[in-house]
């Protein structure tokens, strides 16, 4: 605990730093739209909750926990004109925490372009990117401690111009007794900003920390559980904001989200959705290597720009790593938390 009190109180005491330059100030903001369709419904309060492959983007240090190989697919159908693509894969190992690539790509549909005389000169389309390669690892002869980090390779092409620059990540994570508590902390986007014609732009940087309280639920909703998270949020262009989700789960194969953003840039910064997992458990004999299925939607309000719509495909294949951790423990593991 006392690491990430030192940790989450350095982010802190580094915030002077991000001098509040105002919104429109930075470049590369694709970086700021949220991935995963589960996070996003949960007002993308994911520093503490990430324990997926998606912990690549919102942090690094999640991919420490993951126990199988985990891919995703999201798409994302956001304002007018423009979508969103994400794709990530994790391989955990035993001794050496857990690699993790993801794609994140922003394009805008061609557009009209006109020259300075006002006479239409074809089309002009804009595509921005980020590469990212991520680890993280447990510390701790218990492991409930991990730390991780990760670097990007960003670049952004409007017309016939393109920038590129690099940037990195670096977070902790703890879990707490029974995995019921979780504190996490962030930081995202450190590095030089992009470069337009002779002008340079400062990245989207951002500091996080948060909590994340997993719990079975009593009578009458015994079979049921809660998951809510919550966070503060330090952004280079702005004042200081917050973000929460809540998570509820009838059942273990069905989840419920809503989620909040304060200051989002349009809209009210409500989210929401649900999730399915797959019922492979009960329907396959000897089901430790049957791979597992989640479909995640979210929706985001944005105000006049009205709705974005993600839909995440993700799947957990191949065996459990290492032979401490095989597929009975993690079914008494769950039994536990259910």
């Amino acid at each position: 605990m006392r690491a990430l009190l030192v940790f989450t109180s350095a982010v802190f005491l580094a915030s002077p730093a991000f001098a509040i330059k105002g919104p429109g100030t930075t470049s590369a903001n694709f970086l700021k739209i949220g991935v995963g369709a589960r996070p996003v419904a949960l007002g993308e309060a994911y520093t503490a909750l990430a324990e997926d492959v998606n912990a690549i983007y919102y942090n690094p240090a999640g991919l420490a926990f993951l126990q199988r190989q985990e891919a995703t697919l999201m798409h994302n159908k956001f304002v007018e004109g423009v979508s969103q693509e994400w794709a990530a894969y994790a391989l955990p190992t035993q001794k050496y925490g857990t690699y993790a690539l993801g794609i994140q790509m922003l394009r805008v549909k061609p557009f009209d372009a006109y020259d300075r005389f006002d006479r239409p000169s074809g089309e002009v389309s804009a595509t921005d990117l980020a590469a990212t390669i991520g680890w993280g690892k447990e510390l701790g002869a218990d492991r409930r401690w991990a730390w991780g980090g990760a670097a990007k390779y960003i670049s952004s092409k409007l017309y016939t111009r393109q920038t590129t620059t690099v940037a990195a990540d670096f977070g902790v994570l703890l879990r707490g007794p029974e995995d019921k508590w979780r504190y996490g902390a962030s930081i995202r986007n450190l590095g030089r900003g992009l470069k337009f014609l002779e002008q340079r732009f400062d990245l989207p940087a951002s500091l996080r920390a948060g909590v994340s309280y997993h719990t079975p639920l009593d009578y009458p909703f015994s079979g049921s559980y809660l998951t809510w998270s919550a966070e503060g949020i330090m952004d280079v262009d702005r004042y200081p904001t917050g973000a929460g989700g809540l998570e509820f789960s009838p059942v273990k194969e069905m989840t419920i989200r809503v989620g909040y953003r304060q200051n989002q840039d349009s809209g009210l910064g409500i989210s929401a959705g649900f999730g399915f997992s797959s019922l492979e458990a009960g329907f396959v004999e000897n089901y430790a290597w049957w791979p597992e299925f989640l479909l995640d939607y979210a929706f985001v309000d944005y105000g006049p720009l009205k709705y974005s719509h993600r839909v995440s495909v993700t799947i957990r294949f191949g065996g459990y790593k290492g032979n401490t951790y095989d597929r009975k423990d993690r079914v008494q593991h769950e039994l536990k938390l259910w």
